[in-house]
């Protein structure tokens, strides 16, 4: 998922270090016997990455701030619903992005809800319907397939193997097992997808998506290794379907914000440029300095009500000229 803030995980660390009594002694590891005191742990970060983090900090608060004032809000189950579709992107792989990514199922949820957040102040309801419509070809569900590969040095050895999986003296599974050189399909058996209608390499898409089911394919030239060709078995296929805006809100956000991002660029860099911050930690006052210069650097605003529009003198009654005047 490609987000606007990226959650900063050492935030409750950096908190807790101003908060938490008797951290110093409290261990948070031990090497060799040498221990690595709590008090150690949050200096380090705050050195660091505390700049960062309050910085982020001011943001999220400004983001708030200026919701509030739009009496915008992000109900949990907005948020529950742009979370369900980021998982459903992931596949069964969610688990393993929370643990590479050193985060928390909560530091997502608070990311997703800044990010719906600013969507909703930079873009109306009707903005969002508007750009669904234009490009809703992008969020229809597609038709998907599955299917197993072994993948053979040669098209004369795909063609042997073919031959012996059609006649019973191999199976497709034993050829995998046993022949296939693809060695990450062949730890799940082969197996591959599920893999969209018109994605990868369009001469073994047209044969996912035209054989019959279980029927081993004629030899496939094979994107890799060089000179490789691949049999293919399609085991199930899902029709695509067409979805609404509600169904792929999350994706509709996602879509626009990175579609336009100068716009979002510009109201983050409007949020800070209006912003009155003070810092109080001498260890962050260069933040302090940036957010003042912001606001050195804003371009003044034009007047918008009676009281604040520029006087006009009137002008002189024009004088008659001396033809005039006879």
């Amino acid at each position: 998922m490609k987000r606007l803030l990226a959650p900063i995980v050492m935030a409750l660390a950096v908190t807790l270090a101003a908060t938490t009594a008797g951290c110093a002694k409290r261990a948070v590891a031990k090497v060799n016997g040498t221990v690595i005191t709590e008090q150690e742990f949050f200096d380090r970060l705050q050195v660091a990455n505390g700049r960062q983090v309050l910085d982020r900090l001011i943001l999220e608060a400004l983001i708030a701030q200026k919701a509030k004032e739009k009496n915008l809000q992000v109900a949990d189950a907005e948020v529950d619903k742009f979370l369900e579709d980021f998982k459903k992107q992931a596949g069964g792989r969610w688990e393993e992005f929370l643990r590479m990514s050193g985060q928390t199922a909560e530091d997502i949820k608070r990311d997703v809800r800044d990010n719906l957040l600013v969507a909703k102040l930079v873009f109306p309801e009707s903005e969002l319907k508007k750009y669904w419509e234009e490009s809703r070809n992008r969020f229809d569900e597609p038709a998907t397939v599955t299917y197993r590969r072994v993948v053979l040095p040669s098209k004369g050895e795909a063609d042997k193997v073919r031959s012996q999986i059609e006649s019973g003296k191999l199976s497709f599974a034993e050829a995998v097992k046993t022949l296939s050189q693809d060695p990450l399909a062949k730890q799940r058996g082969g197996e591959v997808g599920p893999v969209r209608e018109g994605f990868g390499d369009p001469a073994l898409n047209q044969v996912l998506f035209s054989i019959p089911l279980n029927k081993v394919s004629e030899p496939i030239k094979a994107t890799f290794p060089e000179g490789a060709y691949e049999l293919v078995e399609v085991q199930a296929r899902a029709e695509g379907k067409k979805v609404s805006f509600e169904d792929t809100r999350p994706r509709v956000i996602q879509a626009l914000m990175a579609a336009r991002q100068q716009e979002v660029a510009q109201f983050i860099n409007d949020l800070r440029a209006n912003a009155s911050v003070t810092v109080f930690s001498q260890r962050f006052q260069s933040l302090q300095e940036e957010y003042a210069k912001r606001k050195e650097q804003k371009p003044p605003q034009i007047p918008t009500t009676p009281s604040e529009k520029p006087q006009v003198t009137p002008a002189k009654p024009e004088q008659p000229t001396p033809s005039e005047a006879k």
